[in-house]
């Protein structure tokens, strides 16, 4: 998965969860708490910048993962304005909408930039020190995993449909589409349960264990990380709409 490959391969890999931690936990507030739009845009841009010049993750792969849920946010901001009586666009709305989609926005690119940066095991490992309860971050792990075996059916399914021409035209791609819905659900299930299975082979007691290499937690880093994300809650708490 493309996300995983630029966590283990970023420039910022070394840092300590930690201070990556602290950073994105000051701006997920400061984002969420904004009163004005031009915040929560701010923190976006700023964070996009960090793991472009930074992190040193290619602009190509960030817009593709960036695409999909700003699209979501798109449309359903849309959907925030539509008002049925009669059907059309209620403009009174539009400020609370620029509020809601900017918001969104920075909450995202902040999401982005520690699922970027940090493997899953380092941030795994954060949470279970600052003391989130364990089976949230096993159920968690488990989820996001779980999303690698729904993604490689999808890909062996799709490549074998195309091999036998099932989307030459639109009739067969529909009827390839729904095969290919019922196939994965089927082909999840059954690889869960091996996955499962696995674990138990190799003595699961319940419990999942992480190895997360011990990171030196730089004092500038930390520094850095609290200062600027301070400056975002500063600039949310006295910019006034």
């Amino acid at each position: 998965m493309r996300i995983d490959s630029y966590a283990h391969g970023n420039r910022w890999r070394q840092i300590h969860p930690g201070s990556k931690g602290l950073l994105v936990l000051f701006s997920l507030i400061a984002a969420l708490l904004s009163r004005h739009p031009a915040i929560p845009l701010l923190i976006a841009l700023i964070m996009s910048g960090l793991i472009l010049l930074g992190a040193g993750i290619p602009w190509r792969g960030y817009l593709r993962l960036l695409a999909l849920p700003l699209a979501f946010l798109l449309w359903s901001c849309l959907l925030l304005l539509v008002t049925f009586s009669p059907i059309g666009l209620n403009r009174s709305e539009l400020p609370l909408v620029q509020l809601v989609l900017s918001r969104s926005l920075g909450a995202l690119c902040t999401l982005l930039f520690f699922a970027l940066t940090t493997p899953l095991s380092e941030i795994a490992g954060l949470l279970r020190t600052i003391g989130v309860p364990r089976l949230f971050v096993e159920l968690m792990v488990i989820a996001y995993r779980q999303i690698f075996i729904l993604l490689d059916a999808f890909s062996q399914i799709r490549t074998a449909q195309e091999a036998r021409l099932g989307y030459r035209s639109f009739k067969v791609s529909w009827r390839s589409a729904a095969e290919l819905a019922g196939n994965i659900l089927i082909k999840t299930v059954v690889r869960a349960r091996h996955n499962h299975q696995a674990l138990l082979a190799r003595g699961y007691d319940q419990e999942l264990r992480f190895l997360s290499p011990q990171r030196h937690l730089s004092r500038w880093h930390l520094f850095g990380a609290a200062t600027l994300g301070s400056f975002f809650i500063l600039l949310a708490w006295q910019v006034q709409p």
